[in-house]
């Protein structure tokens, strides 16, 4: 499901743009939430999204310091700004915007960016794993992802760069990854194409970490990791 929100301190124009964005979703057969802000103070005390479209000339926040503050706090939401004034098309893209629609809003193009962040956001839904941290929600594509912890009722996502903690369990989290995961333990599933090598109770990160193998997973272990060598075709 996309996430939306619209945020336009004109009641009515936010109204339309609602309407015009739910037309062309339906009509797509998209299946959506759509919130409707008329300022952007409430906007920031919500979760994120994954598609935000921003009014510039709003107050008492303009949507251009409403997307920095929502960039402050680590928001990757695509950013559509609608304005009246073609000259803050330089600063919109300064804050990573999208894109950027004149007013009156051509339907036509609305369509056009709608359909394609969708498309977008599809391959993204796909090829990542969603998880929330306070009101933010990242996107961690699997190919970075190196291995799942388990540890006081969080789950931390290892990176080679970082480590993520965020609520959730790893039962729940198991069938939404691909068949490159494996559940060596309880407490873990790694990434079998950070594997190096492994041993009767230890797994070998191409980043150096070491992370436990249950006895009895030892077993399905193996079998797993040499269909994914065949698969890769590294062995024959």
């Amino acid at each position: 499901m996309i996430r939306i929100a619209v945020c336009e301190d004109e009641q009515i124009l936010l109204e339309q743009l609602t309407d015009d964005i739910k037309k062309i979703l339906n009509k797509h057969s998209v299946i959506y939430s759509i919130k409707a802000y008329s300022n952007g103070s409430a906007l920031l005390v919500r979760e994120a999204f994954d598609i935000v479209f921003l009014d510039i000339a709003m107050k008492p926040i303009g949507g251009l310091e409403l997307a920095r503050r929502l960039r402050a706090r680590g928001d990757i939401s695509r950013l559509v700004f609608i304005t009246a004034h073609s000259q803050y098309a330089i600063d919109a893209y300064d804050v990573q915007a999208y894109h950027y629609l004149i007013k009156p809003v051509d339907l036509k193009k609305l369509e056009a960016v709608i359909l394609r962040l969708c498309t977008l956001l599809k391959g993204e839904y796909e090829h990542a794993l969603a998880i929330r941290q306070g009101t933010t929600v990242r996107r961690i594509p699997f190919e970075q992802i190196l291995y799942l912890e388990a540890m006081n009722r969080k789950v931390y996502l290892h990176k080679k760069e970082e480590s993520l903690p965020f609520y959730g369990k790893l039962d729940e989290l198991e069938p939404a990854l691909p068949d490159t995961f494996f559940r060596c333990h309880r407490s873990f599933i790694v990434n079998l194409d950070h594997v190096q090598h492994y041993k009767k109770e230890e797994v070998w990160l191409d980043n150096e970490d070491i992370i436990p193998l249950s006895r009895r997973r030892y077993q399905a272990f193996g079998l797993a990791f040499m269909y994914y060598l065949k698969k890769r075709g590294d062995v024959f």
